[in-house]
């Protein structure tokens, strides 16, 4: 949505978000071109078509815009063209849940409490109840970090919302929708309010792309763990049958990443591991049951874009190292690809962007472009790096 905030913090905006706003509804196109300031100060924005939020440097959570379902947290469960209105104060972190039905909102406050409201047919909001919630409502208290997804509902295009929640005593904790097992509690059943589902966590990670509904965590001793759908193998049971309680994958985990039905994960020795359907040309097109090492080189971490699989060496180079495009083909799965694992760039500190369109940033502030091509008759690689001059103009 087009907005912009000045260097003084104060949030400006125009076209579609204007006509939200109380009293600007017959606003002309012209009229709506025009750059209006909603909020003062603001340090925090999540603007949708709809619904939209903001905080400001007061710990201030505002709200405007239209809801069906409360997630305005304004009182009431519809409201249409509402005014930049305070719902909550203290607040730290906002998150919205981003299914395709009607979403729930949480507020993360200083004193480390857990707000909800919102859509609430499967107990996102987690008060205990399936109960639309029009109001911020506290849910749980002593939570340093929170995570919440929009999980596939068993094949059909609406999702539903789960969360996490991770306390300062590390205790990971979820609720909502379950009918995969994705929330870890043992059963497939709709969890309404938080329940404790592992204990000594350092970070939790949810994986819901193309019904793969899994979730995972790393101890505080470096083990990872996880527990869902298990389509793919990728939980390295041995087997692809749905996991209901946190099932320890493997030990001394220093970073992971989950994409589609693939789990790969750097051990502190520094190798690169992966499990589930692997389509990265380290395995055929049956899934790993159990996990293979990858790459036996000085792995420091890996990134995902798109469909690409990246290494980060100790070294500080880059690699190309997999690749996740599926087709499927008579009931089974296969790729039309194979890598080129080959070195992109020396003294790396970071990479973003798309596959057709990657920025890397040197160690010695060098700005780099390249692109991943995929060639039918051949390999997956990537363009030469081209240097983008800087400053730039």
């Amino acid at each position: 949505m087009e907005h912009a905030i000045t260097a003084n913090g104060d949030l400006y905006v125009w076209d579609m978000q204007t006509r939200y706003i109380s009293g600007m509804v017959a606003l002309t196109k012209e009229e709506m071109k025009t750059p209006r300031c909603i909020v003062k100060q603001a340090v925090h924005t999540d603007l949708d078509s709809s619904t939209s939020f903001s905080i400001d440097q007061d710990g201030y959570l505002w709200s405007w815009g239209e809801c069906q379902y409360g997630e305005l947290g304004q009182g009431e469960s519809y409201i249409k063209s509402s005014s930049p209105t305070i719902i909550a104060d203290h607040v730290a972190k906002f998150y919205r849940s981003h299914d395709r039905g009607e979403p729930t909102m949480y507020a993360l406050k200083t004193d480390g409490t857990l707000w909800a409201w919102g859509y609430n047919q499967y107990g996102a909001v987690g008060n205990g109840t399936t109960e639309t919630v029009s109001i911020p409502t506290k849910v749980l208290d002593h939570v340093k970090t929170f995570t919440c997804t929009a999980c596939p509902s068993n094949g059909a295009f609406d999702t539903y919302t789960n969360a996490f929640a991770l306390r300062e005593d590390d205790s990971l904790w979820a609720w909502g929708y379950n009918d995969e097992g994705n929330l870890g509690n043992g059963t497939t059943e709709s969890v309404l309010s938080p329940v404790k589902i592992l204990d000594d966590v350092a970070e939790i990670e949810t994986n819901v792309q193309m019904h793969t509904n899994l979730s995972f965590a790393i101890k505080k001793d470096g083990s990872l763990w996880g527990w869902g759908y298990n389509l793919y193998g990728q939980l390295c049971t041995g087997n692809t049958e749905p996991v209901l309680l946190p099932v320890k994958i493997t030990d001394d985990v220093k970073d992971y990443s989950s994409v589609y039905a693939t789990l790969y994960f750097v051990k502190q020795d520094n190798t690169l591991w992966g499990s589930g359907f692997n389509i990265s040309s380290f395995s055929n097109d049956q899934p790993e049951l159990t996990p293979p090492v990858l790459l036996q080189e000085n792995i420091d971490h890996i990134q995902i874009i798109d469909d690409t699989v990246f290494s980060f060496g100790t070294d500080g180079s880059l690699s190309i190292c997999g690749y996740n495009d599926v087709v499927q083909i008579n009931d089974g799965f296969d790729s039309p690809y194979e890598i080129d694992r080959r070195k992109i760039l020396d003294n790396v500190a970071w990479i973003d962007g798309e596959c057709g369109d990657i920025f890397a940033m040197t160690n010695d502030g060098k700005l780099m472009n390249f692109s991943i091509v995929a060639i039918y008759d051949g390999k997956v690689q990537p363009t030469e790096p081209a240097e983008i001059p800087l400053p730039l103009t």
